[in-house]
């Protein structure tokens, strides 16, 4: 009885299969006949992708059109091997001795017969295309792709203005970054429609190209060009005299640069430690720092000048104006004690600033308060970045100037308790080269698309007035004497008045304090003093023995000074712009 009761629902149940399965292949059958041509065409964009075409990525170049980085183009063979009707071995035979390969290591590639795409051999040199193209015409199967690879052939000459491109061909540091879009050609304007754009590339069910597109080569594009600021000559010999300095010094790291001190344009920045663009990938993380716009650090006696032209300029004190500097020994209301290097007893303005006398400038300052001298601060562009056409600037810290109790009060004038970069302090100084107007600094004079055309011309930029013409002018005799009877005298230049300042600083290190032992050296000026050409800085961090920076910056900027004013004494180097 229960035997047949089983049979009996067995078979229930297969019916009800029977006419489930019926039912879907009918179901199926009309969903085929009604959306036929919107199913086909599903298939054909699962089966398909849209593939921009590839713009040749634009030239870096000097502002004499030295090329420091370019595209070099390489090609890479691949095969289908489940299209290929030619035995693999035999394919293996001829293609070995083309592609540098054994033949061992193309037969497996060449045997996977489920497989529609499989690279053979990539990045071969383009010299290589013509032999190429005839051996992969014979064999069906077989095909090869022209791409670009970033090529720099100055190194790591200039590696931290150029930077460099990851494995995507992306900007990833320096003007390759800044300016990746024109590079790239995007926003150029070189592309008329967008049919020209895209091409159907064939892929198979796993979503990897049956057939490469052969479109790099189809194309004659590229993106812009970019003409920069600095001179191939000065970069050389800012990055070899710092380079030289910091070995000297065993210093932890230094940074240079070398400004027109009239338009702001940047002729050379230097950074060590270095590192070499075609190897950027196996180079330290710390050597791809741009100093010059990322390091933050107490500017030290280099920021007296912001005090000095403050008081002057409000017509608080003169030139002459004096003030008593204790003998070299200062105690605060806290009960801090301030030091000078040396002790002095009464001295004027100008006579701070050569000896750079600590104890007198905070006594400067008394007379200007903290509202006043945080203008100041503000005018010569500190805490705000300087506008500098380069990724990753940092703008410093006022910290100091928030906090305002009486260490600050006292360690502030003497730039203490304050950060800024190395570009904003050299801008700092270059406003008394300028006669009081506080420049922008920039890196790019042009960029250029791929048909000559000048997309930007870069121009002066004056941002404001910061002290004036005869403030400016006071100062420039005070800085001059800095370096003809001062601190500064190692950074002389036969033949130029220069006028600079020394600024040696305490490293601070958090929950540490100052570290004993530890200094950042500046040096900063310009020259020829009566009428500027060139504003230099040079700032070493953490020399060995932690000396004065009239020891170890101030002789780095005279050889860079040096070397810089004869180079541009035999050439007119800022009436030769680019042409277009």
């Amino acid at each position: 009885m229960n035997s047949n009761i089983s049979s009996s629902r067995v078979a229930i149940i297969l019916v009800g299969l029977e006419i489930c399965l019926g039912l879907l292949i009918g179901r199926l059958f009309l969903i085929q006949s009604l959306h036929r041509e919107e199913l086909r065409e599903r298939s054909e964009h699962h089966r398909h992708g849209q593939v921009r075409l590839p713009v040749k990525r634009g030239k870096i170049l000097d502002r004499h059109r030295r090329i420091f980085a370019m595209n070099r183009d390489l090609v890479s063979v691949y095969a289908d091997p489940k299209a290929m009707k030619a035995q693999p071995a035999e394919v293996a035979q001829t293609l070995a001795p083309l592609l540098d390969v054994s033949e061992a290591k193309l037969l497996p590639a060449l045997e996977q017969k489920d497989r529609r795409f499989v690279w053979l051999q990539r990045n071969l040199d383009y010299n290589r295309l013509k032999d190429i193209r005839e051996v992969t015409k014979g064999i069906h199967g077989l095909g090869y792709q022209i791409h670009g690879k970033r090529l720099y052939p100055k190194d790591e000459l200039a590696c931290h203005i150029i930077g460099y491109t990851n494995f995507a061909n992306k900007g990833m540091e320096g003007i390759e970054r800044q300016y990746d879009t024109y590079l790239s050609g995007g926003g150029l304007g070189l592309v008329p429609d967008s049919k020209s754009q895209e091409k159907l590339v064939t892929t198979d069910g796993k979503r990897r190209p049956i057939r490469p597109p052969q479109l790099y080569q189809e194309t004659s594009e590229s993106g812009g060009r970019i003409v920069l600021t600095f001179d191939e000559y000065i970069q050389h010999v800012t990055e070899k005299e710092l380079l030289a300095g910091c070995k000297k010094w065993k210093a932890k790291a230094g940074t240079a640069i070398v400004m027109h001190a009239k338009s702001g344009e940047i002729l050379a920045m230097a950074n060590y430690p270095n590192y070499n663009l075609n190897r950027f990938s196996t180079s330290r993380e710390s050597a791809k720092r741009n100093l010059a716009i990322w390091m933050q650090y107490e500017p030290g006696s280099v920021f007296k000048i912001v005090t000095a032209s403050a008081v002057l300029n409000e017509k608080l004190m003169s030139p002459t104006s004096r003030e008593y500097c204790e003998m070299g020994e200062y105690r605060l209301p806290n009960g801090h004690i301030i030091h000078d290097v040396k002790p002095n007893a009464w001295l004027t303005l100008s006579e701070i600033i050569e000896k750079s006398s600590n104890i007198g400038i905070i006594k400067a300052a008394s007379h200007l308060g903290r509202e006043r001298l945080a203008d100041y601060t503000h005018r010569f562009g500190f805490g705000e970045k300087t506008g500098l056409d380069l990724p990753y600037e940092k703008s410093g810290s006022l910290r100091g100037l928030k906090k305002w109790d009486d260490y600050s009060v006292a360690s502030v004038p003497f730039g203490q308790g304050i950060s800024a970069t190395p570009i904003q302090v050299l801008n700092a100084i270059n406003v008394i080269a300028t006669n009081g107007v506080l420049l922008q600094p920039y890196v790019t004079l042009q960029i250029i698309n791929g048909d000559g055309k000048v997309l930007k011309r870069s121009h002066p930029k004056p941002i404001r007035r910061v002290i004036s013409a005869e403030t400016a002018n006071k100062m420039k005799k005070m800085l001059v004497r800095v370096t003809e009877t001062g601190g500064g005298i190692n950074a002389r230049v036969k033949g130029y008045q220069v006028a600079g300042k020394t600024g040696t600083a305490q490293k601070a290190e958090r929950k540490k304090g100052y570290v004993k032992g530890k200094v950042v050296n500046t040096f900063a000026g310009f020259l020829p003093a009566e009428d500027p050409l060139i504003s230099i800085i040079v700032v070493v961090d953490e020399p060995a023995g932690a000396p004065l920076s009239s020891h170890v910056t101030a002789p780095i900027f005279q050889k860079i000074a040096d070397q810089v004013m004869r180079y541009l004494s035999q050439k007119d180097l800022f009436a030769q712009r680019p042409l277009n």
